[in-house]
């Protein structure tokens, strides 16, 4: 059995690394060296929870446990004309590592247990599948072409926020070392995040920009530009001042030019498998099967599970057709669709029950810390926060006494 893997990012990676494991040939293709990926722009901005930390460990690739990097608080934070503030307490420390560093340790490690990389632009898919069994794109340039949109699972065709990160010099990390999650209703979201970069741990920032609103400028303005920061500022000090109160301005400044990130993307889930002109069968996943928001920091650990998913159905043997891809994907969905319908629900105005769910951490620790620690079950954070009467018992369960007493 021969599997091609194309595209390096967590899903790609993480498969490869699965599937080495258990003992099945793969060849990766790599559109970059990874000297090229260390010394390139900013990827993204990924916490990774529990359950895809502990996935890297299984793998053996748990390159970043020392505990001065996890992160143990989520700090959230909203202003007018929904103020509130809490700080929870996940069960399990959350980690971020710039995928810069991450991506090329995987795959160095890859490559020393024996593993086959073939550097260059991405291939023909064509010629790839006349050597390979099964061939998984999981790079999201191929995906337009290849795998079409799911309207039925794709609530919007633009936009919902316009995106900039960035690492800085000049801002304190949140104490104790944590999330910070600023809402600004109407607006947008911000966040501040520690960061474990080549150079040691540093800080990014998130802003995500309802677009056409005051932060959605941010999008536009080149980060170099001398009006930038000022903007920034500015903005911070409006919509997120538990981050600005934590700004040094005679330091305040993008750590390199390279450490800058602008954007927008539209959420869509695409068909996962397509039939290859001579028969073979293309497995989408990570990115070339869901584009999510980056809002509740959930894309890369879906892909990371949705590897695992697929390294377990390849190890289990084909045939490799249309049947066989339609219950990986079946699996996969069971994880994925309720945590992308959840990302999509955050782009929307909260509903009354999940405002009352955010009050609720506010007033009783157990809640804010319960709700913490449910970014690392998506699942069951997205099948609760969908139902009110789910939500409701959540609150309750979470601080029976408490809550109860307050009624």
């Amino acid at each position: 059995m021969r599997i091609a893997i194309v595209g390096t990012g967590i899903s790609g990676t993480t498969l490869a690394l699965r599937l080495q494991q258990l003992g099945i040939e793969t060849t990766v293709f790599a559109e970059k060296s990874q000297d090229a990926i260390r010394r390139g722009r900013l990827l993204n901005t990924v916490a990774r929870f529990e359950h895809t930390l502990a996935r890297e460990r299984e793998l053996g690739v748990d390159l970043w446990s020392d505990p001065a990097y996890a992160m143990t608080s989520l700090q959230v934070r909203s202003v007018d004309p929904l103020p509130l503030s809490f700080d929870g307490r996940p069960a399990h420390p959350v980690r971020a590592v710039d995928f810069r560093v991450l991506l090329p340790a995987f795959l160095d490690v890859y490559e020393q247990r024996g593993g086959a990389l073939a550097e260059g632009p991405e291939p023909d898919l064509s010629a790839v599948s006349r050597e390979h069994d099964l061939v998984v794109v999981a790079v999201g340039r191929r995906s337009a072409d290849l795998f079409p949109v799911r309207s039925d699972r794709s609530p919007y065709s633009a936009p919902q926020r316009v995106l900039f990160a960035g690492i800085f010099d000049g801002l304190a990390l949140p104490e104790p070392l944590g999330l910070s999650f600023n809402i600004a209703p109407g607006v947008g979201e911000l966040f501040q995040m520690p960061i474990l970069t080549a150079d040691g741990l540093s800080t990014n920032i998130l802003i995500e920009a309802i677009p056409g609103g005051p932060l959605s400028v941010l999008a536009e303005i080149p980060p170099d530009d001398s009006s930038f920061v000022p903007v920034l500022l500015s903005l911070l000090d409006t919509h997120a001042p538990a981050i600005a109160r934590r700004i040094d301005t005679s330091a305040f400044a993008l750590r390199d030019p390279r450490d800058a990130l602008q954007g927008a993307l539209t959420p869509a889930v695409r068909d996962a498998c397509a039939t290859l002109p001579d028969g073979t069968l293309a497995l989408a996943i990570g990115d070339a099967w869901i584009t999510n928001d980056p809002i509740i920091g959930q894309g890369a650990n879906i892909g990371s599970h949705c590897a695992w998913v697929a390294a377990e159905h390849i190890a289990a043997g084909g045939p490799f057709d249309a049947s066989w891809g339609r219950r990986v994907s079946d699996d996969m969905w069971a994880f994925a669709g309720p945590t992308t319908a959840w990302t999509n629900a955050f782009l929307q105005p909260p509903p009354p029950h999940v405002i009352a769910l955010l009050l609720a951490a506010a007033e009783h620790q157990d809640v804010a810390d319960a709700f913490a620690s449910g970014f690392a079950d998506p699942v069951g954070t997205a099948t609760m926060l969908a139902d009110p009467a789910r939500t409701e018992a959540f609150i309750a369960s979470a601080a029976p006494v408490t809550v109860g007493a307050s009624r």
